[in-house]
């Protein structure tokens, strides 16, 4: 036990539960708090993020291991809107991974948040060894494989994890088990600070690897697609110009829970 009494909010983008912790806490602390939280079964948490707040009264959100969370970032980016009575409009929410505030459009009437992603930098491939090779999203703060007709066991991940930290040094990864006739993806996302691995109910920052690994062949336009995972579909969409991307958009509802306050 901790021994420390910490304020909460909960948020649930399909079903990809994010525990939020709005009260201070040291830097030193956030694997321990992270760790205890997600052992919380009425939470059914499969991460923390923690609200900084800056001397200028803007805040920012460190997720538990530095990773950068799409689906973390739109619900953040709703409860800021809450906090400050916008019903309806942008956000911009500051947040590991990107080096830059990300624009975040809510509506709390239907529920929704829609996030500007950052942009990938690349798509690289990967040889994992029994199972072959891959192509691999990369995105600050976090790199995800995608991972087409791959049964989605532990076994199979620890093989990916395996392959990617003799590759890279990452904060964290996922492997996007993918169903490319269904546009399925089973998500399984390692942090590396914390130690933990989660098969996710749904993944923002896998839906955005997702689609540029589907959108490599557009040149110019827009591609619209509705990603299925366990929890439910986040909705993207993706801008290209000259076969270079301008913008990736992920989207859906968000379910708030009421201000919490629990011991550690």
């Amino acid at each position: 036990m901790l021994s420390m009494e910490v304020k909460l909010r909960v948020a649930d983008p399909a079903g990809n539960i994010t525990i939020f912790v709005t009260s201070p806490v040291e830097r030193n602390l956030y694997a321990k708090v992270a760790n205890e939280l997600l052992a919380i079964k009425e939470f059914r948490g499969e991460q923390v993020g923690f609200i900084e707040r800056h001397e200028d009264g803007s805040s920012h959100m460190e997720m538990m291991g530095g990773e950068f969370c799409g689906n973390a970032s739109r619900s953040i980016g709703m409860l800021f809107a809450r906090q400050n009575n916008v019903e309806s409009g942008n956000v911009l929410v500051e947040i590991t991974g990107s080096d830059r505030p990300l624009n975040t459009k809510v509506d709390f009437e239907n529920e929704t948040s829609e996030i500007d992603m950052p942009i990938p930098k690349r798509i690289e491939s990967i040889n994992v060894s029994g199972l072959g090779k891959f192509p691999i999203v990369l995105i600050d703060g976090i790199n995800h494989i995608i991972a087409e007709s791959v049964d989605a066991t532990d076994e199979n991940f620890e093989k990916f994890k395996k392959a990617v930290y003799e590759n890279y040094d990452i904060e964290a990864f996922g492997v996007m088990f993918f169903d490319k006739e269904k546009n399925y993806i089973t998500p399984a996302v390692y942090v590396k600070d914390t130690d933990t691995t989660f098969f996710e109910s749904s993944c923002g920052s896998g839906t955005l690897a997702t689609v540029t690994y589907l959108g490599q062949d557009l040149k110019d336009g827009v591609l619209k697609f509705d990603i299925k995972q366990p929890g439910g579909t986040i909705a993207s969409q993706i801008y290209k110009e000259n076969g270079e991307i301008k913008k990736i958009t992920i989207g859906g509802v968000v379910k708030l829970s009421d201000k919490l306050e629990i011991e550690l």
